[in-house]
């Protein structure tokens, strides 16, 4: 019998995991002016995250799943952005902490674009597969 792959053991997914991990360590320290507002954004947009990582892996239509990896990469280039102004201002404490989260999320970044091209290139190569050759 064939063993089925889980979503929860694919680096990506893990990666997120020990994303998510980190934004609801830091968000602890955010001024209270902006806990709420900035630190909660930082939750929702790594719930979804590992959300549109799960869909993209579980869904069999590759168009669907090419849609999930673009809404993940949409989320997670605004999750860098909240992340690189608490940067910014000094609310990520712990040394060193700011540099391991820019790294998840370098790999993170990586992971995501090899995906998505690795799945339209699959689809160019269908697309080049039904053309007709010039002349006919």
């Amino acid at each position: 019998m064939k063993k089925s792959k889980l979503v929860a053991n694919t680096q990506i997914y893990l990666d997120c995991r020990r994303l998510m991990d980190a934004i609801l360590d830091i968000t602890i320290n955010f001024p209270r002016s902006f806990k709420f507002s900035i630190g909660s954004k930082m939750h929702e947009l790594g719930v979804s995250l590992i959300k549109e990582i799960s869909a993209a892996y579980i869904n069999k239509d590759r168009c669907i799943r090419i849609q999930h990896l673009i809404d993940f990469q949409s989320d997670f280039e605004v999750l860098k952005l909240l992340i690189r102004i608490a940067g910014e201002r000094k609310w990520i404490q712990g040394r060193g902490r700011h540099a391991d989260i820019i790294e998840i999320m370098d790999t993170i970044g990586k992971q995501s674009t090899a995906w998505k091209n690795s799945l339209l290139k699959i689809d160019d190569k269908k697309d080049n597969e039904y053309m007709p050759e010039p002349g006919d």
